[in-house]
């Protein structure tokens, strides 16, 4: 019996993240796909299907926000982790607030290669609402 590949779309306007994060999504399995903004970001959410997205929140043409405000409009069915720069984490608890298919978020200043991986792996394999709402009663708090 063959494992399923997850597909994961990362979006970041930093080149160096992307690679980062597409070499620690690649070393678990997982086939990763790109885009440099939220306007191309968005455009592959429409015409494929992914598993995950990890989108950035702050991004020139069409930031994360935006990208993912649009594609819950067009009812894209995916899960999505974000990434905050220092000082946006109201920012991150907002865009929880707002859209169901947002999960979790990770501050870009302290990220931990094998923590975003775990929790990309458990959104993909589908994690239990209990432990969705528990996140999201952790960050609203914080808010």
């Amino acid at each position: 019996m063959s494992k399923k590949i997850y597909r994961v779309l990362v979006v970041d306007d930093e080149q160096d993240m992307r690679e980062e994060l597409v070499a620690w999504l690649e070393d678990a399995n997982f086939s990763v796909e790109t885009a440099n903004d939220g306007e191309e970001g968005l455009k592959k959410l429409l015409a494929e299907e992914f598993d995950v997205a990890v989108v950035d929140l702050r991004m020139g043409k069409m930031d994360g926000l935006e990208m993912i405000r649009q594609a819950d409009q067009q009812d894209v069915d995916t899960y999505v982790i974000i990434l905050t720069g220092r000082g946006d984490k109201n920012d991150a608890v907002q865009a929880l607030k707002l859209q169901n298919t947002v999960k979790d978020w990770f501050d870009k200043s302290d990220l931990n290669g094998a923590a975003l991986v775990s929790r990309v792996k458990r959104l993909a394999e589908g994690m239990p609402f209990e432990e969705i709402d528990r996140i999201f009663a952790n960050v609203t708090k914080m808010g």
